[in-house]
């Protein structure tokens, strides 16, 4: 809210928001925290380190992996340690040198899987180098949650 004491330079009333999270910080039951100061004294605050985090792999994440010329769509269920070694990514986060283990789904909305010959579903393991995370659109176009989940491809054509 901006007080109008002076116009050249008016005081500002302010809401403190977490450093972290930029969410408001509450003053008890009496509502938000708020402060006082002059339009000359503050600065901008860019959270850069918000602004610019990358995602990292989780486990059910959709992910299209590259290879050759060709695309293929999977869901993640596990990490695995090139090595054959317990990975460690299941409980503190990928960590970058671990294969993805997918389960192969077919782009088309519902993103059912993939099912081999044998009757079991189609895996595949990739490299975090090579997959890059996809956002998943579960509404529709009234804007009602759906099991019809689709990958949203508009972000892919761009990059053709």
């Amino acid at each position: 809210m901006i007080l109008q004491d002076n116009p050249g330079d008016p005081t500002l009333e302010c809401v403190e928001i977490h450093p972290d999270d930029l969410t408001p910080l509450e003053k008890g039951s009496d509502g938000l925290k708020t402060f006082k100061a002059k339009r000359s004294k503050l600065k901008l605050y860019t959270p850069r380190k918000m602004l610019f985090k990358k995602k990292t792999f989780e486990k059910g994440d959709v992910v299209r992996h590259k290879r050759g010329g060709s695309f293929r769509y999977g869901r993640i269920v596990c990490f695995v340690h090139p090595d054959g070694l317990y990975s460690t990514s299941h409980e503190e986060g990928y960590n970058g040198k671990d294969l993805l283990e997918c389960v192969e789904i077919d782009k088309k909305p519902g993103l059912l899987q993939k099912i081999g010959a044998d009757g079991e579903p189609s895996r595949f393991q990739a490299q975090g180098k090579d997959c890059k995370i996809m956002k998943v659109i579960t509404t529709d176009s009234k804007g009602e949650e759906t099991t019809m989940h689709k990958i949203d491809l508009s972000d892919e054509e761009e990059e053709t």
